[in-house]
């Protein structure tokens, strides 16, 4: 095997990136991949305004071999905004897995971190990923510190008609957001948030636009509960299929015969089908969900009012991702819904040993959308 170098990725090299996520599908009953077409880059602005991409190239003839991400924003810790990273997108071709890449790419990336732009990382390791778990906690020398803080289950929710209708709480009007919102929602995240240990901290530009955190969400997307004409409650449904995807690979022999009897079905009862190999899968990935004080009855009532109005629009399912000790996760669990689990580590090096003794136990906080 050749020789590896590491460096940032380019403009350049957004065709061989997007290459190399189409050629490293995630295993399992139904394996899929993660891509980000047409573009790398203008997918990356879900990242937050700070983003860089780490790419490992074969020397003799720079192909790309291998990639991660690391990007840095301000969020909440202990109610403060703190500048805080997150470590994603980590991709390798089958040939070139193994330790010489994550050594390389960790020498690298503790190069990166030396800005003092952030102390302290977030991260996300799929909870079967057992060589990743393996190596990155290992305490190998040159790898920073891998501390557990629990597991963000993501939520498959069917969209259909057949769940029983809650009702709206006395008091509580729900309607999609207008431009007109943007100060008092971001009032609201801001100040709701902060009861979440790593929430973001938005701004108005964070919405509404293609160069937005929230790129593709509009304002009819987005559900805010009123109560007394002051927003307690936020929601949206967030198509993100014109910049990601999740691209069936292959499903599992014994699911074969499964898929093609409920995609005769759904073509009877005119529900979208289950994606051939080649095709994305037609899902909706929740944003902001969040309510004031934790109120369990607005929450259960903006996730049913997203659900009934997203069905017929010609997607399958709603994602939706909380942490373990998400006080509304109860709710979740009520809507039938299959769980994709990943575990949350807090990532650093000895300059962030203080700022990690200080992080009180709140519930943490990751925005699925952006990860």
């Amino acid at each position: 095997m050749s020789p590896l170098r590491f460096e940032l990725a380019g403009a350049q090299d957004d065709a061989e990136l997007r290459h190399v996520l189409a050629a490293t599908p995630m295993a399992g009953k139904v394996a899929v991949s993660f891509r980000r077409e047409p573009s790398f880059f203008d997918a990356a602005v879900v990242e937050g305004e700070f983003h860089q991409t780490i790419v490992a190239r074969e020397d003799s003839l720079g192909h790309i071999v291998g990639h991660a991400g690391r990007s840095v924003r301000q969020r909440f810790i202990n109610g403060a905004a703190v500048p805080v990273g997150y470590l994603g997108g980590l991709r390798v071709l089958p040939k070139y897995r193994g330790g010489l890449v994550l050594a390389g790419g960790y020498r690298f990336l503790h190069s990166l971190h030396n800005d003092e732009r952030t102390q302290i990382y977030l991260t996300t390791i799929a909870e079967r990923n057992d060589a990743a778990l393996a190596i990155l906690t290992s305490g190998r020398a040159g790898l920073p510190r891998y501390e557990f803080c629990g597991n963000y289950h993501t939520a498959v929710i069917p969209i259909r008609r057949s769940r029983a209708w809650s009702g709206v709480p006395a008091g509580v009007a729900i309607r999609s957001a207008n431009a007109e919102d943007l100060p008092q929602l971001c009032d609201f995240v801001n100040r709701a948030g902060r009861d979440r240990q790593f929430f973001p901290c938005y701004r108005g530009t964070d919405w509404f636009n293609d160069a937005a955190t929230f790129r593709g969400l509009r304002p009819s997307d987005l559900y805010l509960a009123f109560r007394g004409g002051e927003i307690v409650g936020s929601f949206g449904c967030w198509d993100q299929s014109r910049f990601r995807q999740m691209v069936v690979e292959a499903y599992d022999p014994a699911l074969t015969w499964s898929v093609r009897l409920y995609n005769a079905l759904a073509a009877i009862r005119r529900l979208p089908k289950l994606p051939t190999p080649g095709e994305a899968l037609p899902f909706l990935t929740a944003a902001l969900p969040l309510v004031a004080d934790d109120d369990v009855e607005v929450f259960t009532a903006l996730l049913e009012t997203v659900l009934a109005r997203s069905v017929g629009q010609g997607r399958s399912h709603l994602l939706l991702g909380m942490h373990e000790r998400d006080p509304l996760i109860d709710v979740v669990r009520q809507f039938q819904a299959e769980t994709y689990t990943t575990r949350c580590y807090l990532v650093y090096w000895e300059d962030g040993v203080t700022l990690r003794q200080q992080i009180d136990p709140r519930p943490l906080y990751l925005e699925l959308g952006c990860l």
